[in-house]
């Protein structure tokens, strides 16, 4: 599964296959036993997602706990979160971050991938509720999820500086979409 991350994000969806990923994953077995465990390519790359997908869903529900400081504005609050994951993504799992992006955008991702994905960011969407208990919570951890991505991927494969701008701007972007999603909840953001 890492060689599967590392080698999408580094050349891309459309130049990984099996063979490639045994040549990157060294030592891991033959084509044949990777098509044996997983089908072929698309699973693979189902397979992949899902396990950093299911990282990043759970170190986003580990760090939403700053929500709930009624201490701090509510935009700090965010602003914790966001910094947080933002550092997890850029900082340590840079890689992962570029596989989730490419992978999620490409015509690969399949309907029952996407499915499972809504699946693990369910308890982060429950939990936030108690916070936006008239939001769409799923519709706003899905919000919170393409943000990251989006926002962190060209810093992740190095075409723009980590420099504090696109950290910045993605929080503007989560910002605009927790104002659209808790307008009757969040008195901060109206």
């Amino acid at each position: 599964m890492d060689a599967v991350v590392r080698l999408t994000a580094r050349s891309g969806i459309e130049n990984v296959s099996v063979r490639t990923v045994i040549a990157e994953a060294e030592g891991v077995g033959t084509d044949v036993y990777l098509y044996r465990l997983f089908g072929g390519k698309e699973n693979l790359l189902s397979e992949a997602f899902l396990r950093a997908d299911r990282r990043l869903a759970h170190e986003t529900e580990r760090r939403s706990a700053v929500l709930w400081e009624n201490s701090l504005p509510f935009e700090s609050r965010v602003r914790c979160l966001w910094n947080t994951v933002w550092h997890w993504l850029t900082d340590g799992h840079a890689a992962e971050c570029a596989f989730l992006t490419r992978y999620y955008y490409c015509s690969f991702c399949r309907n029952d991938t996407l499915e499972t994905h809504r699946d693990i960011w369910e308890p982060t969407a429950e939990k936030w509720q108690d916070i936006f208990p008239h939001s769409d919570t799923a519709r706003l951890a899905e919000g919170f999820f393409s943000t990251a991505l989006t926002a962190a991927f060209p810093v992740c494969l190095g075409r723009i500086p980590n420099d504090g701008t696109a950290e910045e701007n993605g929080f503007r972007m989560l910002c605009g979409l927790f104002a659209s999603w808790t307008k009757n909840t969040v008195p901060a953001f109206v």
